[in-house]
């Protein structure tokens, strides 16, 4: 799995940051560092390309390098690079920005981009031709009139973004897992990337379902199919698991309550008709707005639409 993870530099990033390294490594995976810049790359000061940096030296940097630096210095400390040899880099140039490259300890590359642009359209071009799984992303939390007034970015992703998404929040790599499974399309999407997360989950995985007054008999029988399936091949997997079974009107609200805090949530996208979502929102975009919890939204295609 490649993961790609967002750093602005904000107390919020460093857990975006230790939550990436630690899937990283649980799961055997890739990761890469990016952070966006607004404007264009003459509103810092250009990096000395081909010498090397000192990435200690934050003072001397670029705002962008210095991010970059902030976050480097976060991974070592989780264990993914050596400290004591990666302080000096060389920095290569891009059409959109600069990078620099670190050696894991297990060998793997970690490159660190600086790029310049729109933040989705920037993240969807490097996701495109890097192939990343996932975003890792920690984007602030506003009240409802913020939002309005300055856009609601995790809305935004879960929109627009050409992966699957992780929202750090409350949740992390070592929390439990509450997997929405309600037999829906997107529920059953999600079995793919569950499928290569279940050897980085500890605790048991809770898959959850809400029947609401509207469930007729062929939606219950389709979310029971689904919980059956589930069942059977973490079975299989030697996965252990429990199934919660909750009735509400408001399953955003029965499934936050569920998690609370301190879990990640694990959804499907809607792949609904744009303007239904962009009005209405998805229960991904519901939960997102009501929870305190991370929150993993799964972008399958629909060719993922698998049991």
């Amino acid at each position: 799995m490649k993961l790609l993870v967002y750093s602005n530099g904000s107390a919020a990033s460093v857990k975006a940051l230790q939550f990436a390294a630690r899937l990283t490594r649980k799961l055997d995976g890739e990761m890469a560092v990016i952070t966006v810049r607004s404007g264009t790359h003459a509103t810092e000061p250009t990096p000395p390309f081909g010498r090397d940096v000192d990435l200690a030296d934050k003072a001397h940097l670029s705002s962008g390098l210095q991010i970059l630096a902030h976050a480097w210095d976060v991974i070592c400390g989780e264990g993914l690079l050596e400290r004591q040899d990666g302080a000096a880099v060389r920095i290569s140039e891009l059409p959109n920005g600069h990078l620099f490259v670190c050696q894991g300890r297990d060998g793997k590359r970690i490159p660190f981009y600086v790029c310049f642009g729109s933040m989705i359209d920037t993240l969807n071009h490097e996701i495109d031709k890097q192939l990343y799984d996932l975003l890792v992303i920690a984007p602030p939390r506003h009240g409802r009139l913020r939002n309005i007034v300055l856009g609601d970015t995790a809305r935004k992703l879960v929109l627009d973004l050409h992966a699957s998404i992780l929202f750090v929040r409350g949740g992390d790599a070592d929390s439990r897992f509450v997997v929405c499974a309600d037999g829906s399309a997107a529920s059953r999407r999600q079995s793919g990337l569950l499928r290569r997360f279940l050897p980085a989950i500890g605790p048991p995985v809770e898959l959850v379902w809400v029947r609401t007054p509207e469930s007729d008999a062929p939606a219950v029988e389709m979310a029971e199919h689904c919980l059956d399936r589930a069942r059977q091949w973490m079975a299989e997997g030697g996965k252990q698991f429990k199934i919660l079974r909750l009735e509400g009107a408001q399953p955003a609200e029965a499934i936050c309550a569920a998690a609370g805090e301190k879990a990640v949530i694990f959804i499907g996208a809607s792949l609904r008709h744009d303007v239904y979502r962009r009005l209405k929102g998805s229960l991904a975009i519901q939960i997102l707005a009501r929870t305190a919890a991370s929150v993993l939204v799964v972008k399958g295609l629909p060719e993922d639409d698998v049991e």
